[in-house]
This record gives C-alpha cells, sequence and structure tokens, in this order.
C-alpha cells in the first residue's frame, strides 16, 4: 500500500497539469467528430502496424533484418505511438478539423480593481 499511494497522488496530479484539447469543425456536432476521430485512429493504428516490417515496430531480430546489431529496432516503442498520433492528426486535420486548447475552468473570481472612493478626490 505504501508505494501504491504515491503512484496514485502523482497520477492525480498529472491529470491535472495538461490542458483539454478538442477538434472542432464548423457543422459538426459531436457524435461525427467522435466517429470522425474513431475512424482515424483506426486507420492510423493500421497504418502503423503495416509499417512495423520496415520500420522494427514490434518483431523480433528472427522476423526483421532492419534492425540494429544490439537487437532493438531503428525506431523506439514509443515510436510507434507517436506516429500514430502524428497520423491521427494528419486525418482530422485533411478532414476540416481544428484542434483547439480549452481554457482551464476559474476556480476563483477575478480580483477587481479598487474605485477611488468620491469622499477621497473631494479632500485633493
Amino acid at each position: 500500500m505504501r508505494k501504491v499511494l504515491p503512484v496514485l497522488l502523482l497520477a492525480a496530479v498529472s491529470a491535472c497539469a495538461f490542458p483539454e484539447t478538442r477538434w472542432v469543425k464548423d457543422g459538426a456536432d459531436d457524435r461525427t467528430t467522435s466517429n470522425d476521430l474513431n475512424t482515424c485512429r483506426r486507420a492510423a493504428q493500421q497504418e502503423t502496424f503495416e509499417a512495423a516490417p520496415f520500420f522494427g515496430y514490434g518483431f523480433g531480430p528472427p522476423f526483421s533484418h532492419y534492425r540494429h546489431p544490439w537487437g532493438w529496432g531503428y525506431f523506439g516503442g514509443g515510436d510507434r505511438l507517436y506516429t500514430q498520433n502524428r497520423l491521427t492528426d494528419f486525418c482530422m486535420r485533411n478532414k476540416g478539423y481544428t484542434l483547439i486548447t480549452l481554457a482551464p475552468p476559474q476556480t476563483k473570481a477575478p480580483a477587481s480593481t479598487p474605485q477611488p472612493s468620491p469622499a477621497a478626490s473631494a479632500d485633493k
């Protein structure tokens, strides 16, 4: 339990650190946007899967000769996710969407500037 608590605390704090983003397009409702995003994600995943033998994603040395002599691929495992995200962004932009960053909600009211009282200005 001692090891789990710091990890959960770190996950909760880091979830608040990233701003929320959303794909928007004129005339597209939430359902259409969700369907287009899922279609683009599936297409990007399929594209990176098909590129695996050429770029070394996920296959071991017996199956691919496009590898470093030490055994790992030219692209690490993180590059596959990076490529998927890049292809998803490309697909959504081709469909006419724009990725926007939503402003975080304000937790307290903005401070108002104090106005000089009429009595203080009359004394001068």
